[in-house]
């Protein structure tokens, strides 16, 4: 597979040039082997600064020779004329001959300057024509219409070819890719666009999952970090909000469960199993002794009990985290659900926390499955899948490549503190803002040393306090950096996100949960801070 190099941002595709040129990078990027490199959207600029010229190069290809091929995709209608070949935008006419002869001419001044004699070349790429003639200015062999276009790849390799590696200039080539042409992101309009990307490239699954006819009412969804489960729970509690239907949504997690109560809809209550059982029970007349270790079991019981006898009133239930949940738990929860009603249940085993809990079946369910992560970084799904974390290999599909950095590693728990700032600081200098931060910590709240701090470096900590007010809210210290651990933070992400506090002696089922749920929830970044235990643990796992 060839690298986007340097990490580009994500093409938020609005017009019909640009869903060809995404769809072209991608089929170059899966097909093209590690031979190649691809820029994507490059800016170039000459002039002598009373003179300026500018233009965007949409795809540029650099083999391992560092020989450069330049690629312009022109969608849609196109006039061949003697003049040259034209497209028309409203009521400008642009003469593409010209411009691509233009781009090339300042790239080869641009890459003399730089004193990089390499061999550069060019492909006009029209996939949406069948090219029947030629102009005297364009020679043929250098357009590919709609008919090479599905050869893409193999015409590309046939042209340009993987060359012989040469380090140096391919490095001097890349850095002036990079450098020169400034082609790297904004991180702010990288999170921006790729979260539209990644949200169009996994609306799949809440378009066709409601559609799957459940004879008994129930759809059972067993999807990966990243598949798409939430965007297809608010797809479903929007849609039953809109015909006027009651519906409910349960989680296992309080931060989820406050986190989906404010996107869905104002009618739709959306809590955890256990705030639904409190108010259960205590509607019932019931009392909950919190100070009995056996509280919650005892409040989840009478619970089950009250709506064992309790009239059905709900017309769809969606249930979230199903994998945290007790059968039993899972049974009342239907029980609500009238003659017509349905049920979608959304889980993945792989995100499984808890050792008291054992996988269970729902009668006549129908079962769909998705192996596919739109979210993360395709560097990280790599790593995830080379540490065996997940039962089956995850599929790589964000739009982002993204890269794996350097962990840090603390040698004592004093120098925790130090080692996350020190991670901080990193996602800064990549120009992230510290609210797209969030620091995940693998340690429960009584175990961390993170959790006992009210800032880090000059910022104030933002965390869960551990308490409630009245109202059964959670109370915040409200700070400039976010802090939770990683059992509150799992079904949400960021766009940056450093993980800490990661100290394993050991592999072992529970411990490849916690880091594949921790690796799943960066959007853009990952930054990584291990004891020296788990350093040799995740080298003895590659290796």
């Amino acid at each position: 597979m060839a690298k986007l190099y340097p990490s580009l941002q994500a093409h938020a595709a609005t017009r019909l040039g640009d869903y060809a040129e995404l769809d072209l990078l991608q089929t170059l990027e899966r097909g093209l082997s590690g031979a190649f490199a691809l820029f994507h959207s490059v800016d170039w600029s000459r002039g002598d600064g009373a003179h300026e010229l500018h233009g965007e190069i949409d795809i540029v290809v650099v083999n391992q020779a560092g020989d450069v091929l330049l690629m312009e995709v022109k969608a849609g209608k196109l006039d061949f004329l003697p003049e040259g070949i034209f497209k028309t935008y409203g009521s400008q006419t642009k003469n593409v001959t010209a411009q691509v002869g233009l781009q090339y001419g300042a790239l080869r001044d641009r890459l003399n300057d730089a004193k990089l004699p390499v061999h550069l070349s060019h492909l006009l790429v029209l996939p949406d024509l069948a090219v029947q003639s030629e102009t005297v200015q364009w020679p043929r062999e250098r357009i590919v219409d709609s008919v090479d276009v599905v050869n893409i790849v193999s015409r590309v390799t046939r042209l340009l070819g993987p060359g012989v590696h040469q380090a140096d200039r391919l490095e001097r080539v890349l850095r002036f890719f990079e450098n020169r042409f400034r082609v790297e992101p904004d991180v702010s309009a990288l999170a921006g666009r790729l979260q539209q990307t990644v949200t169009r490239l996994s609306a799949g699954l809440a378009l066709w999952a409601p559609r799957i006819l459940a004879p008994s009412g129930v759809l059972r969804v067993v999807g990966t970090a990243g598949s798409g489960k939430t965007q297809l729970a608010l797809r479903l509690l929007r849609n039953a909000d809109a015909a006027g239907h009651k519906a409910a949504y349960i989680c296992y997690n309080r931060a989820l469960a406050d986190h989906m109560a404010r996107v869905a809809p104002v009618r739709t209550p959306a809590e955890t199993f256990h705030e639904f059982a409190l108010r259960v029970v205590r509607r019932s007349g019931g009392v909950v002794d919190f100070s009995t270790p056996s509280a919650f079991a005892d409040m989840a019981s009478q619970c089950v009990e009250v709506l064992s006898n309790s009239d059905a009133d709900l017309d769809l239930m969606v249930l979230d985290e199903m994998q945290d949940m007790q059968p039993e738990w899972v049974q009342a929860m239907l029980s609500r659900l009238n003659a017509q009603g349905k049920a979608v249940l959304l889980e993945d085993p792989e995100q499984q926390l808890y050792k008291d809990r054992e996988a269970f079946d729902i009668e006549d369910a129908v079962v769909v499955t998705s192996n596919e992560n739109f979210r993360t970084p395709r560097a990280i799904v790599r790593l995830i899948n080379l540490l065996r974390l997940t039962d089956s290999e995850v599929e790589a599909l964000s739009p982002h490549e993204g890269e794996i950095s350097d962990p840090i590693v603390y040698e004592s728990p004093r120098k925790i503190g130090p080692c996350t700032l020190l991670a901080v600081e990193r996602c800064l200098r990549r120009g992230f803002k510290l609210a797209d931060i969030a620091v995940i910590s693998m340690r429960g709240r009584e175990h961390s040393v993170l959790q006992t701090l009210d800032t880090l470096g000059d910022w104030t900590m933002n965390r869960f306090t551990g308490k409630f007010d009245a109202g059964n809210a959670p109370i915040w210290r409200e700070g400039d950096l976010l802090l939770e651990t990683i059992r509150r933070f799992k079904g949400q992400a960021a766009p940056a996100v450093v993980l800490t506090e990661c100290d394993i002696a050991e592999l072992d089922p529970i411990n490849r949960r916690l880091l594949f749920v921790g690796l799943t929830r960066a959007r853009v970044h990952l930054e990584w801070v291990i004891s020296p235990a788990t350093a040799k643990v995740l080298a003895c796992a590659l290796e």
